[in-house]
């Protein structure tokens, strides 16, 4: 098992580590996705469609955490998690989710960083909401595809040749 901490420094007071994503997590990373889920959402206030609230229930969250098709990792803030990645076989980044309190300080930045620097994948893709796509691009990501829409639901597919 992976267990391998980042650094443990002080911000603001934190003490700040990423370590491997483990079962126990599961209720932690679905708050966190899904109070962060909307920004997938095409329009305010609307709601997230039956087919993408299905795969932000606890019991998807362990099956994907258990999976051997997964790489997880959580950035954790004294022991809260306030970010996660997930990398599906293949290079696809499935998730990558920051508290908001956290975001712009580079967090995401160094879950990819971590994660990457443990897997051997020759490419990278993701479909991002629109709010992420300058967090990706920031990362190397390059625009892919067209913006799509899936019952209410918009991404833009961007890829990063390794």
């Amino acid at each position: 098992m992976i267990h391998s901490l980042l650094h443990n420094s002080l911000f603001y007071g934190d003490i700040l580590s990423i370590r491997q994503a483990l079962i126990g997590d599961a209720h932690a990373i679905k708050q966190l996705v899904s109070s962060l889920s909307h920004f997938y959402l095409e329009s305010e206030g609307g709601s997230l469609p039956v087919w993408f609230e299905n795969t932000l229930n606890i019991a998807e969250f362990e099956r994907r955490l258990s999976s051997g098709k997964f790489t997880h990792f959580v950035y954790l803030s004294n022991n809260n998690v306030v970010g996660y990645i997930s990398i599906k076989e293949g290079g696809r980044l499935y998730h990558l989710f920051v508290d908001g309190s956290y975001q712009g300080k580079g967090v995401a930045k160094k879950l990819w960083r971590f994660s990457t620097s443990r897997l051997n994948e020759k490419v990278y893709t993701v479909r991002s909401s629109i709010y992420a796509v300058p967090v990706y691009k920031s990362f190397g990501f390059e625009v892919s595809g067209e913006l799509a829409s899936k019952e209410a639901v918009s991404y833009t597919h961007l890829t990063l040749p390794t």
